[in-house]
């Protein structure tokens, strides 16, 4: 049987979506200081034959993801480099460090152009990311595996559609299954994401852990509600496949109305930013729309279920993939941000690095959503612009 691949209402929204994501993990993070000259080795001097500095950033910020990605799911059977104690990350609890510190008498030291031995940038990165705060290492191997699949997975649908709308041909190299697997090895790091020694603290109540009350911890309730955003788009990709278990409809009506308290959950904190003088309202704003964008996909699936699902793909044949695919790319770009704030939190990256690796992503997504959607329900491009916003079927 075919395996329909799919995407969301939220394809018109892919980078405000990201965004909004973004912006919420981001803020819960630590305040934008500069990094100590012992965190981040000088640059060395300009020559002529440098490529610019536009290139050269965008090039680290792709390399700095995916090398991080591969050098810790590597490290989980090489044992190259042993894992160093580490504080959990938090604004309360992260403590002052140095970068002998973190390097252990097996790390790789690299003389700079200042003759100073510095510990090289991948033993820093990995030691850093690679720690005893997370058991098992769970956290960091499914990070890891999920990061690389879900990569090389939207590059090659993203080749495939821009070769498919030029009349070319393309077989996809990546199978259906392991993009599935993909998605378990998510769901497994978003969970181990909230190990409490890995949440920025205090965490003593369910409601300070949800960022309720003055003394609501709004950097760990964004951990939270980033981790049930993977989840709840990962069901909406799921929910359009033919190989859905019919004996989970049922259930629409619950995973759905979970999702749209998600989404308003989101917004709560956001705004709680505002009252607490760390983000404009203007910006908050930005941020909160975006998200709405899924409230229609929640009320069809809470009141009406495997109908919609069977109308839509009705009257669009090519709608479940598209469906399938930004619902994907959605939830590995949310993914991606929390590591993203994890590298930046563990003093892996910079500021600069940072906001470069969140539009990176932001890119990813806004180009793969558009594409999926022109190839395969060009439609909406041309008379059924309201079927895009709405998803109701014509």
């Amino acid at each position: 049987m075919k395996v329909h691949r799919g995407t969301s209402a939220l394809m018109r929204s892919g980078v405000p979506l990201v965004a909004s994501m973004s912006g919420l993990a981001f803020i819960s993070g630590r305040p934008a200081d500069t990094p100590r000259a012992s965190q981040v080795p000088a640059p060395a001097p300009a020559t002529s034959a440098q490529a610019p500095a536009s290139v050269t950033a965008v090039a680290h910020t792709a390399a700095l993801l995916m090398g991080v990605a591969a050098g810790v799911s590597a490290s989980a059977s090489s044992r190259a480099f042993r894992p160093v104690r580490c504080s959990p990350v938090g604004t309360e609890t992260v403590e002052k460090e140095t970068l002998a510190e973190t390097v252990s008498e097996e790390a790789t030291l690299e003389v700079d152009a200042s003759g100073v031995a510095r510990a090289s940038w991948q033993d820093t990165a990995i030691r850093r990311m690679w720690t005893r705060a997370d058991a098992w290492h769970v956290h960091a191997i499914s990070g890891g595996l999920h990061t690389l699949i879900g990569f090389f997975y939207l590059l090659d649908i993203l080749v495939g559609d821009v070769v498919r709308l030029n009349g070319g041909q393309w077989s996809e190299h990546v199978p259906f299954e392991l993009v599935l697997a993909s998605m378990v090895f998510g769901a497994v790091n978003a969970v181990s994401g909230l190990q409490p020694s890995l949440l920025p603290r205090p965490t003593q109540t369910l409601a300070q852990l949800l960022g309720f009350g003055e003394d609501g911890n709004l950097q760990a309730a964004g951990f939270v509600n980033t981790a049930g955003f993977y989840f709840f788009l990962s069901y909406q990709s799921l929910r359009v496949l033919p190989e859905y278990p019919t004996w989970l409809q049922p259930f629409d009506p619950i995973f759905s109305a979970t999702a749209f308290v998600a989404i308003f959950h989101a917004i709560f904190l956001i705004n709680s930013w505002v009252s607490r003088g760390k983000l404009s309202r203007e910006f908050a704003i930005g941020m909160s729309a975006p998200l709405l964008l899924n409230v229609p996909v929640s009320l069809h699936l809470v009141f009406q279920g495997q109908w919609w699902v069977e109308a839509l793909s009705a009257a669009y044949p090519g709608w479940p993939e598209v469906f399938f695919s930004a619902n994907y790319a959605l939830a590995w770009a949310g993914s991606m941000v929390t590591l993203v704030l994890s590298l930046y939190e563990r003093k892996v990256c910079d500021l600069q690095q940072r906001a470069l690796m969140t539009v990176f992503l932001g890119l990813i997504t806004f180009t793969v959503i558009p594409l999926r959607a022109a190839l395969l329900v060009p439609q909406w491009f041309q008379t059924d612009q309201m079927v895009m916003l709405t998803l109701n079927p014509p």
